[in-house]
């Protein structure tokens, strides 16, 4: 089985396309002592909704994922915004991308009536990214080796049934977050995109981004998918310090005895959740506050650029929730410095743009290209390697 995998990891949500299968859960996993009794579970209900009942062992450890380690009442581990800003190193963004192309493998697998054995063979080509304001080539470099340094073994549990898969990474490319996004608008993503570009040539449009997390606010300058190392500012900025300041207020009113940062956003997310209207009541104060920050620092990028910049892209899924407080503002001040102002509208395309041009890159002729680089490099690696250790029985 071959698995081309998209993989956007967020600090409140890891986004997947994975063989063009898109794939969205809550970036937590629980580190368990021991598998709970299984068997009553349905394997086949598992198998058909693997992501939202994910359980996996990794390198000796148990893990429950996403929105299963969400409704266990387990203690849950998720990016801490404002710290974990090294995914390169996260814990959590290692296991939660291994157990999910694995549990997708599976079922995949079942789906296809392939599932004949207990073991599976996966060789997997993935694009991922890391902030720009943290990015190198050498922490890319690691990230990618970190995967593709070795092979991985994932036991994916459906009900008493086991599934042990065997993940070989035969190509990992690692990009800047805001280059992800130039790859969407180059594939037409999202819809009605053309019109903001029209009368500007894909390969040397300015666009400052501003991408707004749960932790993370990216300010970088491309030009068609290339950034500008000049310019690469990030800040703390994002939903998720908004959350952190109100929950502990939120919780004593409702008396929660416990609420994490992604229960907070999935009531805000779900308009029919009974704390939906209070969870919204709660934050809206504090989202302006760092929306002011947010507006500062574009400002501040803009003047440090000259204001060359020919549009401006604000999206992400802190982005929807501030719109009322950021667009206006945003608008006059690119109106007077003659720039095009590009607010994604739709909170699906605002929250996947990343992902979908991950998956855009993937399936793009430079990454082919990347790949093919790679493998002839890796060749005459071996080949060099090879002949000095031959040269050396003659010493």
């Amino acid at each position: 089985m071959h698995l081309m995998v998209a993989n956007d990891n967020g600090n409140a949500e890891q986004a997947l396309f994975i063989n063009g299968t898109e794939i969205r859960s809550p970036n937590v996993f629980a580190k368990v002592a021991q598998r709970k009794n299984l068997d009553d579970v349905n394997p086949e209900y598992v198998l058909t909704h693997i992501h939202d009942n994910l359980i996996v062992a990794i390198d000796g450890a148990l893990y429950y994922v996403g929105a299963h380690a969400l409704d266990s009442g387990q203690h849950c581990r998720s990016i801490t915004v404002g710290v974990d800003n090294d995914k390169v190193s996260s814990e959590i963004v290692y296991i939660n991308t291994l157990a999910h192309i694995a549990g997708e493998a599976v079922a995949l697998a079942y789906a296809e009536e392939e599932l004949t054995d207990d073991t599976l063979k996966v060789d997997v080509d993935m694009t991922t990214a890391i902030p720009v304001s943290y990015y190198s080539r050498s922490k890319a470099t690691a990230f990618e080796k970190k995967f593709m340094g070795k092979k991985h073994t994932v036991t994916v549990y459906a009900g008493a049934q086991e599934y042990v898969v065997f993940l070989h990474f035969r190509f990992v490319k690692v990009i800047p977050e805001g280059v992800t996004a130039a790859h969407a608008f180059r594939a037409n993503f999202p819809y009605g995109i053309q019109e903001v570009f029209a009368g500007f040539d894909s390969d040397t449009v300015r666009v400052m981004h501003i991408a707004i997390g749960e932790g993370t606010t990216e300010f970088p300058i491309t030009q068609g998918i290339a950034f500008k190392p000049d310019f690469i500012t990030g800040t703390h900025n994002g939903n998720g310090h908004a959350i952190t300041r109100i929950i502990e207020s939120f919780k004593e009113e409702f008396g929660l005895r416990s609420v994490t940062r992604q229960d907070f956003s999935r009531y805000v997310r779900d308009a029919s959740h009974k704390y939906h209207d209070a969870a919204i009541t709660y934050l809206m104060p504090a989202l302006e506050d760092e929306a002011e920050d947010i507006l500062s620092t574009a400002e501040s990028v803009l003047s440090s650029a000259n204001n060359e910049v020919d549009v401006v892209a604000v999206y992400g899924g802190g982005s929807i929730l501030m719109r009322e407080a950021l667009e206006k503002r945003l608008k006059a001040f690119c109106s007077r410095a003659k720039i095009k102002l590009y607010y994604v509208e739709d909170p699906y395309d605002a929250v996947m743009i990343e992902a979908y041009g991950l998956d855009a890159f993937l399936h793009s002729k430079l990454f082919a290209q990347l790949k093919e680089i790679a493998k002839a490099k890796k060749g005459a690696e071996k080949k060099k390697k090879k002949k000095v250790s031959f040269s050396n029985l003659y010493r």
